[in-house]
This record gives C-alpha cells, sequence and structure tokens, in this order.
C-alpha cells in the first residue's frame, strides 16, 4: 500500500479544498498505521531475542525474562493503540474519497458527463458541488465540505477552454501522467518483491541452520524462537505492503490506460458531434481511471 505521491503542477492547481483534506487525512493515517505497526513488530522481535539469551540475575531474580516481558507488553500496546485509532480505515477512507474528489473534478474541467454542457453552466455547477458533499468525509477532524462551491477559478477557467486545448489537458497532465505513475510505483513494487524475497529466504536458511545446530552441536544454542520471530515479522510486513498484488494491479491500469490514450487521441476536435462524442469518451476515461477510489473503499471494509 504506497504513499500516494502529491499531485502534480497542473493537476495540484485544479484540485479543490476537499481533496487536500482528504488527501491530508489518508496520510495522516498510513503514517500513523506504518509508524505503529513497526514498532509492534520490532518489539516483538525484540522480546523473542531476549528469550534467547542466557539468564542474568540480580538479587537473585533472572532478570532476563522481565526484559522480555516489558516487550511484549509494548507490542501490546501498540496493537491496542492501532486497534483504538483504527488509523487503516482513515488511511483508506481518505484516499478512497480524495480519488473521488479528483475523479469528479476532472470530469467537471473536461466537460465529461455528467458534467457535459456550455462552460457556464449552472446545473452543471450544482451537479458537482452536491456529488462532491455525497462523497463520505468521515475520517480524521477535518471538516465535510460546506454549503460553498467547491470549484476554483483554474477549474472554471479550463473548463471554458476549446476543446482541443481540454483534450490535451487531460491527456497530458491526467492520462500520460497517471500512466508514468502506475508504471514506476510498479517498478518499484517488483524491486521491493525481490529485496523481501531475498530477505524471507535467508531468514529460513538461517532457521533451518540454527535448527540443525541446536538439534547437533550447539543445544545451547537457542536462537530458533528469535529466528521464526523475524520470519513472522517478516511476512506480517509483506502482506501489510501487498507489494505484489499492488504491482500487478499498477501494470493492468498501465496498459488499459495506453488503449485510453490511443481513443481519446482519435477523436477530432474539429468534426460535428465532437463535443458530445468527447463527454462519453472522457466519462468512460475517467470511469476507468478512477477505479482506483473503489478499491481503496473495499479496503477500508476490509482492513488488513
Amino acid at each position: 500500500m504506497p504513499n500516494q505521491d502529491p499531485p502534480r503542477n497542473r493537476e495540484a492547481e485544479l484540485l479543490p479544498d476537499p481533496f487536500w483534506a482528504a488527501d491530508l487525512a489518508s496520510l495522516r493515517g498510513q503514517d500513523f498505521a506504518l509508524h505503529w505497526y513497526r514498532w509492534q513488530l520490532g518489539l516483538t522481535i525484540l522480546a523473542a531475542l531476549f528469550g534467547a539469551l542466557p539468564e542474568h540475575r540480580i538479587s537473585g531474580i533472572n532478570v532476563v525474562p522481565l526484559i522480555s516481558i516489558a516487550c511484549f507488553a509494548g507490542a501490546a500496546g501498540t496493537a491496542l493503540r492501532l486497534h483504538r485509532r483504527a488509523p487503516q480505515e482513515q488511511w483508506y477512507e481518505g484516499r478512497s474519497a480524495a480519488e473521488s474528489v479528483k475523479a469528479l473534478t476532472w470530469k467537471f474541467v473536461v466537460r465529461a458527463q455528467p458534467f457535459d454542457g456550455p462552460a457556464e453552466d449552472a446545473d452543471a455547477i450544482k451537479r458537482f458541488d452536491a456529488m462532491v458533499r455525497d462523497i463520505p468525509f468521515t475520517f480524521g477532524d477535518g471538516p465535510a465540505p460546506g454549503p460553498d462551491s467547491q470549484i476554483n477559478a483554474e477549474m472554471r477557467f479550463h473548463r471554458g477552454e476549446s476543446l482541443r486545448r481540454r483534450r490535451e489537458l487531460y491527456l497530458s497532465e491526467r492520462v500520460r501522467a497517471q500512466r508514468v505513475w502506475y508504471l514506476a510505483r510498479a517498478d518499484d513494487c517488483d524491486q521491493k518483491v525481490q529485496l523481501w524475497g531475498v530477505g524471507m529466504a535467508a531468514v529460513f536458511a538461517a532457521g533451518m541452520l540454527i535448527a540443525a545446530l541446536e538439534a547437533t552441536a550447539l543445544p545451547q544454542l537457542r536462537a530458533l524462537g528469535m529466528v521464526s520471530a523475524c520470519a513472522a515479522a517478516t511476512t506480517a510486513w509483506i502482506q501489510l505492503k501487498q507489494y505484489r498484488p499492488l504491482g500487478a494491479s499498477y501494470r493492468l491500469a498501465a496498459r488499459e490506460l495506453d488503449g485510453i490514450d490511443i481513443r481519446l487521441s482519435r477523436l477530432d476536435p474539429d468534426s460535428p458531434g465532437a463535443e458530445a462524442e468527447w463527454s462519453l469518451l472522457a466519462r468512460e476515461a475517467e470511469d476507468a481511471i478512477s477505479r482506483e477510489h473503489i478499491v481503496w473503499r473495499a479496503r477500508s471494509q476490509h482492513r488488513v
């Protein structure tokens, strides 16, 4: 589950305040979740490490197990904190809302359905504001969109441009830029899969070696529990980050964007009925691009 990059220059100028509120809530939830999961897994490994150490008595008391108890207590405390705060719910719901606002913004700017029509279409403006207010803003402490219009000056300006300019903006700042982002993240996920795969192989090899040593030459080693804890923590982290399925979904999305680019580029802006055809094609393209927010909303209902 990657950290979401900030929007690019021209896109950032377009996005209204509700996007930034949802984006900030999502990033805060993500940072909180990953921070405390690191502590939980790290303390669990430390508890296993101290459990493998030889005894050390102070005033007749073996203090090594007491340190393990403290580590377990700390890990339990982080688990309780994660449970009460539910940061992954804020993370996923915030990202879902942010992507929903972004999709509506692009549809409005390029005059895609259901916001097709003249540049200063009062019905389109009312429809946009109503649909933004209908997005669930149930995360974090930020306020939901108020009664005032969320349409900013940049959105109005680009909506008023010619079809040719709107298509150029959408292809460069949305379709192609999103494709580059997907491919970069897919490559990053593939690299992380390879890296963590090597790490897991090393942990398993160490576990087998230590088990063999404890069974033969070094029965006093008592390190197998620590290695098992490392393997479990590594597996939990990989499952939390979801590198492999994310990489596959990003590559699939990038391929889909190639087809979208081709369809939109073939449209002749000067042909009769071009605006009507564009509004339909752009809506279909944006629905395909913004499908990610549905995935984030589903994840908010089925947290890791």
